[in-house]
């Protein structure tokens, strides 16, 4: 297992995400752009840090921890909009796929 980043590592990377985002600006490039010929694949987190984004621009919330009920539906009705854009489609979990989860993830 990798160690932790070092505090010389964190604050070298934030003065990169600096450097980096000065140099775009200055360049006129926006972050659509930037972004449009990027390919990474798809990680949980990934993911998750669209689900957030859409909690932040529908509803406000910061967090996905501070969604309620219904505005965590509404989140995943936008996210399956924008699947079916790509053709497809991913229901929300019930409760038995939850009970495989755990056991698959801890394993």
């Amino acid at each position: 297992m990798d160690n932790k980043r070092t505090l010389k590592q964190n604050k070298s990377v934030h003065k990169y995400f600096k450097e980096v985002a000065d140099e775009l600006n200055g360049q006129g490039i926006s972050q659509t752009d930037f972004i449009k010929g990027l390919e990474i694949d798809f990680s949980e987190h990934s993911v998750k840090d669209i689900f957030r984004a859409i909690g932040k621009q529908k509803y406000g919330k910061k967090s996905t921890a501070d969604l309620t009920t219904s505005e965590l539906q509404g989140c995943w009705e936008e996210m399956n909009r924008r699947l079916a854009d790509f053709g497809t489609s991913i229901p929300f979990p019930s409760t038995e796929a939850l009970i495989n989860y755990d056991e698959d993830r801890y394993k």
